[in-house]
């Protein structure tokens, strides 16, 4: 092992990302804080290519024994990617180039953390979508805090559910994934860890004192062992989060039979007609109200085929999915409303479930024409399984 730990020392990307390395006796720590706070730390691509290069640099260096993902702001961890800028790219360009190498980098970097040979603390203070639950969903220990709100949202601006949505929100508690899915309803961090989509919550203002921790653990060579020692530490830093304490929770069996059924058509129709007095599920169902028809029905296929697919089946789909899916009329409407004009009167085309035709959905779910998937090319120069 190299003994060159570099102390304490940090470098500015330029691209809304800082790294850095702490000594940790005869090892180090890397850390990865997010920092485009004007963006609540939106993904954007060269921060995703700089995350990316990072963490294979890291991979290859004996002496980094954990790597751990945090932002900068109080105010949000991640609030997904960088949608706004690939919608106007879109717009501009009237072809998928860009969309291809965003998502190639970004399902590469969200999958390399599941796949990762060190262990990775993931705290996620503050808001926590869409591609931060990507970033969050891979790392060994997953710590939310009582700021923490999140959620898969991308129906609402006329997208899918991605960064392995097919895999994870298939494992959730019965119907769930689904809702959450259609929806895009928000949670907290209690309700995440009641869930076991994190392992534990802390108070937000203990951050520097558990990070401080870190550095003092007895760390070795091994990445077993690495992983068990900062679970057992983590576990003292953090609280469970009974299913009293989540909202969520209590609506488990309500969200079950909402979506017991096996067509989208059905739900749709169980979710209009609903008429309780639940404030969490009033508020998701509200957002599933006013979501695209078009991404509405692409994610129930979505879910319903990826229910057997292993974690990089479910990203390599996703990819060719999202190269077919991005320039639909939708998700620039839905970027346009949302995220720019901020109207929040998206014109979705067509304006109805009942209009979506079932031949339009089955062309996202075809690979490339020229049979290329760029991302499963990446994982595989870059030596991943």
């Amino acid at each position: 092992m190299s003994n060159n730990v570099v102390a304490n020392s940090s470098t500015q990307t330029g691209a809304g990302v800082l790294f850095s390395e702490e000594e940790a006796g005869r090892f180090a720590l890397g850390f990865i804080a997010l920092d485009r706070p004007g963006a609540l730390n939106a993904l954007a691509l060269e921060m995703l290519k700089a995350i990316g290069n990072k963490l294979l640099e890291w991979r290859a260096r004996a002496e980094i024994a954990c790597v751990v993902f945090h932002a900068e702001s109080e105010k949000a961890f991640c609030a997904g990617g960088d949608a706004k800028s690939l919608a106007l790219r879109l717009r501009e360009d009237g072809e998928p180039a860009f969309a291809r190498d965003y998502f190639t980098t970004e399902y590469f970097v969200d999958y390399l953390i599941h796949a990762y040979p060190k262990p990775v603390l993931c705290w996620a203070d503050g808001i926590t979508f869409g591609g931060g639950v990507g970033i969050m969903n891979g790392a060994t220990y997953r710590v939310t805090t009582e700021r923490s709100s999140l959620a898969m949202p991308e129906t609402a601006i006329g997208l899918f559910p991605d960064v392995g949505s097919t895999y994870f929100l298939n494992r959730l508690p019965a119907g769930l994934g689904l809702f959450l899915g259609l929806s895009g309803a928000r949670f907290s961090g209690f309700d995440a860890a009641a869930i076991g989509m994190a392992e534990g919550v802390a108070r937000s203002e203990s951050k520097k004192e558990t990070f401080a921790g870190l550095s003092r653990l007895d760390w070795t060579s091994d990445p077993q062992a690495n992983a068990e020692l900062l679970r057992r530490y983590m576990k003292s830093r953090t609280e469970a989060a009974p299913a009293e304490n989540s909202a969520l929770v209590k609506s488990l069996d309500a969200v079950a039979r909402l979506t017991d059924h096996s067509t989208i058509d059905a739900i749709d129709r169980a979710l209009r007609e609903w008429s309780g007095e639940d404030l969490w599920l009033k508020s998701a169902i509200a957002a599933y109200l006013a979501a695209s028809p078009t991404a509405v029905k692409t994610t129930f296929e979505q879910l319903r085929r990826g229910k057997k697919l292993t974690l990089k089946e479910a990203f390599l789909r996703e990819w060719d999915m999202e190269v077919n899916y991005c320039t639909t009329p939708d998700f620039t409407e839905g970027v346009r409303a949302r995220l720019i004009d901020k109207d929040n009167r998206p014109r979705w085309n067509p304006p109805a479930l009942s209009a979506v035709a079932d031949e339009t959905i089955e062309r996202y779910f075809r690979p490339q024409p020229d049979g290329v998937n760029l991302l499963a090319e990446k994982l595989a120069a870059a030596r991943i399984d």
